[in-house]
């Protein structure tokens, strides 16, 4: 009798604890449901095998913790499971919930991951003793450059668009499928059937047991580091890029001392056309393309050695052959032939009013022309006067607009952290960066020192490959590098603007009808995560949904402030006069059609 009881209670334990842990986990992760969709594309100047190619090419980076490319494609989902698989963690409807972008299988992607993954070679770690290069799971551009929307059972999937992932969420699941992998003698079993083979030795298992724990405990010595704030999350669809690129490079690979915390955080950009301009960055901080690219390899963990000492200083993963590939194609001969804005799906989400279109096209060149240039498809955007060169060459770039924090008027934090942070490079600055006209140990402003020390890994990655000085200017796209931390943000040209929401740097207004009115009468608290689009007001839907991110824009690095029509049209932040209904809809029905 006794016997029977001890074991209805082991086997009770054996049902209850997967249960009640599974409820914590599930809690921890929670995300908006996934919905089932047919998946659609407009036509963006893009076949077919260049967009598989740009969803899945390696531009060299790896994942905060190093993880080999196997050991990604072999984990089970972050959830008890003694006696059976808790199922892939590369499921598309898995990955689904983090935002991520299903794709299939074809020639660049083997693996069937989403959108964004890619599997980087000869990957190494110059902070480790064992340098000896891996094949690892990487971030692709695409990951967070390219958009989805979702409407009555269909997706128009739109490249170069905004993301709509949740990267925290996303690494705590990695986190935690690793962490139970480990202590699951069971589930170990079954990965290292799927790393090593089922005949593997004992010896194998062994060692890959032990390198798991090393991962582990690096993961957990990075995830020490990580800074974020206690108000303002980033959430579905946003990330302190430039904090986190400046953590990566200047506190993980440099000084723990000059991480900040994450409490700007932006939305993703769109990125169609954005070759041609200038200047990029919503600060307009930065001009030469390979110097963006590299930076934002660098800030998804393509590992460079800045060690000053070392004899491989400045020794990258940073694929700069790659980098240059994916901006010609983005680029294009002219603004014109590289990656072009998405078209508005009439089909789909939609008739467009001629008569209303045509109002508010005279109300955008009375509005909005004077920052967001002549429509694209218009003769006078092609004036000289919008167009500048930039280096030794005959091209020209468009122009974007500047404006200033209190013309504008949007949420400052993101442009002054940048505007205010400095970092210590300590010897790395004392030894290679020229002038040395300072007596600081090494401490500089981060828009001097991110230009400096990506224009020192590129050069050293032009020297392996051998290149030639015009193919070095090709590669930097004929462009100098420059960079500045300007009190201001960019008015980019609206072509496109209809697929991007949500709306401001920040992603603090939902909808385009919202930006053109006062912002005392926004949206003040509103959900990010799901896909679904509201056609009308030309937004994704902000009702609250479970495992949605909560914005709320009353928290500095949120305000949903600026860039409003009100009252006479004068004042901080008003850029116009009050707009009637009938206006305010003629000009979202017109930028439907840009």
């Amino acid at each position: 009798m006794k016997i029977k009881w001890l074991i209805g209670l082991v086997l009770t334990i054996l049902l209850l604890v997967p249960f009640g842990a599974n409820l914590v986990l599930s809690k921890i992760l929670e995300v908006p449901k996934t919905e089932e969709v047919e998946v659609v594309w407009t036509k963006q100047n893009w076949s077919k095998d260049q967009w598989e190619w740009w969803y899945h090419i390696s531009q060299g980076s790896g994942l905060e913790a190093i993880i080999p490319y196997k050991w990604f494609i072999s984990l089970e989902q972050p959830k008890l499971s003694f006696f059976q698989s808790a199922g892939d963690f590369i499921d598309p409807k898995y990955l689904e919930g983090f935002g991520f972008l299903s794709d299939g299988k074809n020639a660049y992607n083997p693996d069937a991951l989403p959108v964004g993954f890619a599997k980087s070679e000869n990957y190494f770690d110059p902070q480790s003793l064992d340098k000896k290069p891996k094949t690892v799971i990487g971030f692709t551009c695409a990951a967070c450059h390219t958009g989805q929307i979702n409407y009555q059972g269909k997706a128009i999937r739109t490249e170069g668009g905004p993301a709509m992932i949740e990267l925290d969420k996303f690494k705590t699941a990695v986190g935690l499928s690793l962490l139970l992998t480990k202590i699951d003698p069971i589930r170990f079993n079954r990965f290292a059937d799927r790393v090593l083979g089922k005949d593997h030795t004992p010896e194998e298992s062994k060692q890959l047991k032990q390198e798991l724990n090393d991962l582990i405990a690096q993961a957990k010595e990075t995830r020490k580091q990580v800074s974020a704030s206690p108000d303002v999350k980033e959430g579905f669809g946003r990330l302190d890029a430039l904090t986190r690129i400046g953590n990566f490079v200047f506190g993980s690979e440099v000084n723990p001392k000059n991480i900040l915390p994450t409490n700007a955080p932006v939305s993703y950009p769109h990125i169609w056309s954005a070759p041609w301009f200038d200047w990029v960055q919503y600060n307009g901080s930065v001009m030469q393309p390979m110097v963006r690219n590299a930076g934002e390899a660098m800030g998804v963990f393509a590992r460079v050695d800045l060690n000053a000492n070392s004899p491989d200083v400045f020794k990258s993963n940073v694929d700069v052959k790659q980098l240059h590939a994916i901006e010609e194609l983005l680029t294009g001969d002219s603004i014109f032939t590289g990656l072009t804005a998405p078209k508005w799906r009439e089909d789909i989400l939609g008739t467009i009013d001629p008569e209303k279109a045509a109002k508010g096209k005279v109300l955008y060149k009375q509005y909005c022309q004077s920052c967001h240039l002549p429509p694209m498809d218009s003769a006078e955007f092609m004036d000289k006067k919008y167009w500048t060169k930039l280096g030794d060459n005959d091209r020209e770039y468009l122009q974007v607009t500047m404006k200033n924090l209190y013309t504008i008027g949007t949420d400052p934090t993101a442009a002054v952290d940048w505007y205010q942070r400095t970092v210590n490079l300590g010897p790395l600055a004392q030894k290679y960066l020229t002038p040395k006209s300072f007596e600081t140990d090494g401490i500089i402003t981060a828009g001097a020192a991110l230009p400096f020390v990506v224009e020192e890994t590129v050069e050293k990655k032009y020297d392996e490959l051998g290149l030639t000085p015009e193919e070095r200017d090709a590669f930097n796209g004929y462009r100098p590098n420059k960079a500045r931390a300007p009190l201001a943000y960019k008015a980019r040209p609206l072509n496109g603007i209809w697929a991007t929401a949500p709306f401001l740097h920040n992603g603090s207004v939902p909808n385009l009808y919202e930006m053109l009115i006062p912002a005392d009468e926004r949206t003040k608290k509103f959900y990010v995560g799901t896909k679904e689009f509201d056609p009308q007001y030309v937004g994704y839907k902000k009702a609250q949904i479970p495992g949605a991110s909560e914005f709320d824009t009353s928290k500095k690095g949120n305000l949903n402030t600026g860039h409003e029509f009100k009252g006479d049209g004068t004042g901080q932040g008003v850029i116009g006069p009050a707009l009637n209904e009938e206006d305010r809809w003629a000009i979202v029905e017109y930028l439907k059609t840009l």
